[in-house]
């Protein structure tokens, strides 16, 4: 499921938002794609079958993976290995995503926890004792990808709002026992960075 912003950055790089409305309109209209909106001041999003769960929150992650297709990965260096959605870890944790991000010049690949945080919804956030002890029981190593990384994935943490960035920035630093990598944006940063690069 991605909306009309996201299909246009991903699959229409070239072409005018409007043109991009347009194709995307006649997969609608010939049952190709299925279409529903949050509200008449959001964009269409587009799915193929049963209508998702959780839209305000899926798409939020999808931002995330939309950003790292266009701004975190270095074009010609870089590409998207895998992207998973809610993988469970040992009912540790839950992350909203995790990405694999593969170096092609040497092979090498690089993970990512990813963490989406609506700020309304009055988490308390506790992933940073969460990750702390996944790291602690070593469990990740019995994963397709345990082998493969050089050191515990980074955590990319985007929340809604300026405020709760901070106060996760709080949290960070007070219960981060093993100095994991929490790297923390909110949802407006990355949208911003997807639609007119980093130095905007």
């Amino acid at each position: 499921m991605l909306n009309t912003d996201q299909v246009k950055l991903i699959f229409f790089e070239s072409v005018s938002l409007r043109m991009a409305q347009g194709r995307l309109k006649k997969l609608y209209e010939c049952k190709t794609l299925k279409r529903d909106r949050l509200s008449l001041e959001e964009p269409f999003f587009y799915y193929l079958e049963k209508r998702p769960g959780q839209l305000e929150h899926r798409l939020a992650v999808n931002w995330v993976y939309v950003w790292l297709r266009k701004v975190k990965i270095k074009k010609g260096w870089d590409k998207l290995h895998s992207f998973e959605w809610e993988v469970p870890y040992e009912l540790i944790v839950r992350p909203d995503g995790f990405a694999a991000v593969k170096n092609l010049p040497y092979g090498t690949l690089t993970f990512y926890f990813i963490e989406l945080d609506i700020a309304e919804s009055g988490n308390p956030f506790d992933k940073v004792q969460r990750y702390n002890r996944l790291y602690k029981s070593r469990k990740v190593e019995d994963y397709w990808w345990g082998s493969l990384a050089t050191g515990f994935p980074s955590i990319l943490v985007v929340t809604t709002s300026e405020r709760k960035k901070k106060f996760i920035l709080e949290k960070i630093a007070k219960e981060n026992e093993y100095d994991l990598d929490f790297q923390v944006f909110t949802l407006e940063q990355i949208k911003e960075e997807c639609t007119h690069g980093r130095n905007s």
